[in-house]
């Protein structure tokens, strides 16, 4: 865009030189027409950097989710398909749920047993206070049965909670999609054993609920921008279009700066800090933005409030950009 002013200067020189001739070709008039350019072209030239910057570092970041199941199993079923919409709690896989069923019905047999010997105390109870007050029994006796029946509600109480969690764990061997979006190389099989590490997650998930662009600016250029300025973007894969859209957040910050807790005492060399900061977009074409792959690649010019004659450079070096972008080699 610097040699396209350059350019237009030089075509202003040849009209006013040669074509109209409203100035002589002497070696000051030459010379001050070239010290105004200088000045002009790079007065423009700040103004523009300034108050209508341009990243080419662009990129569509989305968030992804590492699909780790909550129990251990064999999968029986994967009902998905990779790189296709998926809605929020459709089933991603399911892990074979019989022996979580017979855990179940193991302790609700066992739920049943304690709430058994918790009547049968009760009942003693009861018969050992009738006969404890003919003096026909002991009160040690009555007190071993009032203690077996409290043993029989703990036993009901720790029966039930591991029921609960017998359940929860059934619940869990349906993996179903924490959000809209698709799951990428797609390699889990029917037959397959997954199990609830971390480290070996089965499957990968991309939420498409945020479509944000990430652009990084040098922190001289970011200094006018603002949440809410409007913004230009032109992705590589989507030649001769330029979507509009608006700044989001500023992500004032950079790991050049970044300590962690050591016993090592930071050190400095004296170089300037160069860290990029990135700046957040929302596109206004929310129904394109979550079709875009993510990671597309992209230009993107922000339109701060100051400068406004300068805008329409960036406007059309993106609408430029846009176009070239058919000439991109493969």
């Amino acid at each position: 865009m610097i040699a396209f002013i350059s350019i237009c200067y030089a075509c202003l020189y040849l009209l006013i030189f040669n074509k109209l001739g409203l100035l002589k070709k002497t070696v000051g008039n030459i010379c001050a027409f070239a010290g105004v350019g200088v000045v002009l072209i790079g007065a423009i030239v700040f103004m523009w950097y300034t108050f209508s910057p341009l990243s080419s570092d662009a990129r569509m970041f989305r968030y992804i989710i590492p699909i780790v199941p909550n129990v251990r199993g064999e999968v029986i079923d994967v009902p998905v398909q990779a790189n296709t919409p998926i809605q929020q709690g459709d089933v991603l896989f399911q892990i074979d749920p019989e022996p979580f069923e017979i855990t179940v019905r193991q302790l609700e047999a066992q739920v049943e047993r304690h709430q058994a010997e918790r009547q049968l105390a009760q009942v003693n109870v009861e018969r050992a206070e009738q006969l404890l007050k003919v003096q026909s029994a002991a009160q040690i006796d009555l007190d071993t049965w009032v203690a077996n029946r409290d043993v029989a509600d703990a036993a009901i109480a720790g029966a039930e909670a591991q029921l609960d969690n017998a359940r929860w764990q059934l619940g869990e061997t349906t993996v179903i999609a924490p959000s809209d979006g698709y799951v990428l190389n797609l390699q889990l099989r029917p037959g397959g054993v997954v199990t609830s590490v971390p480290l070996a997650s089965p499957m990968a998930f991309v939420s498409t609920e945020t479509n944000t662009v990430l652009a990084s600016f040098s922190q001289g250029a970011i200094r006018k921008i603002a949440v809410g300025d409007t913004a230009d973007v032109v992705f590589s894969n989507v030649p001769g279009r330029t979507f509009s859209g608006s700044v989001s957040r500023i992500v004032g910050l950079s790991s050049d700066s970044q300590l962690s807790a050591s016993s090592q005492l930071p050190s400095f060399t004296g170089a300037p800090a160069n860290g990029r900061w990135a700046v957040g977009i929302e596109l206004d074409d929310q129904e394109f933005a979550r079709q875009l792959p993510q990671g597309a690649g992209g230009t993107v010019a922000i339109y701060t409030q100051g400068g406004k004659p300068v805008h329409v450079i960036s406007k059309v070096a993106m609408r430029m950009s846009a176009w070239l972008g058919y000439l991109t080699s493969p």
